[in-house]
């Protein structure tokens, strides 16, 4: 059995996704699960610009969500 902890559990940060039409997705508030992660309902088939701020500080990138995309993004870090 193996289990992954992020390092800011419960805490609160600024999501903001857009697709690549422009098409705001989420643009609010998401708080971290006792686990340090959170999670975001996106559409299928789509690159989108996800940006986290929080801490005065801020990641940003991009994902997929085609069928072989990865469904755990652990790479994004706080800078």
């Amino acid at each position: 059995m193996s289990s992954c902890q992020g390092e800011l559990a419960q805490k609160s940060f600024q999501v903001k996704a857009v697709d690549q039409s422009g098409k705001v997705l989420v643009d609010g508030t998401v708080s971290t699960l006792r686990n340090g992660f959170f999670e975001l309902w996106l559409p299928r088939n789509s690159i989108i610009d996800l940006t986290v701020q929080g801490f005065n500080r801020k990641a940003r990138g991009t994902i997929e969500t085609f069928i072989n995309s990865n469904t755990c993004i652990t790479t994004f870090q706080l800078q």
